[in-house]
């Protein structure tokens, strides 16, 4: 049986996760407008938006990669520059799987 306080939490959580697509998709649009400094704010704020989790108490893979976009519309601020396919920045794709690697690495040290 579920207990109330968790039904909160995961009602808590699902708002979040729809604000937080909600503000990602405002993000891309601003992108698509060259808004860079707009599109840095709402991926912070969809960043905010998300729980940490709560095995780790860090932020989780989506919220980083908000972030990620975020600092990278930063960069852009002051340019009208379009935005780049993934296959175009290799850093950013080596930065990805780097985090990943380090993710999958700590799950498989708990053993899970």
């Amino acid at each position: 049986m579920t207990t109330l306080p968790a039904f909160i939490d995961a009602s808590k959580s699902r708002a979040a996760s729809a604000d937080a697509a909600m503000l990602t998709q405002a993000a891309r649009q601003a992108q698509g407008a060259l808004q860079w400094g707009l599109a840095a704010n709402l991926y912070d704020q969809a960043a905010d938006a998300l729980s940490v989790d709560p095995h780790t108490g860090k932020e989780t893979m989506q919220a980083q990669a908000h972030r990620r976009s975020a600092r990278n519309c930063r960069a852009l601020v002051g340019t009208n520059a379009p935005n780049r396919l993934i296959k175009d920045a290799p850093d950013y794709g080596h930065m990805t799987r780097q985090a990943i690697a380090e993710r999958d690495k700590e799950w498989r040290g708990r053993g899970l």
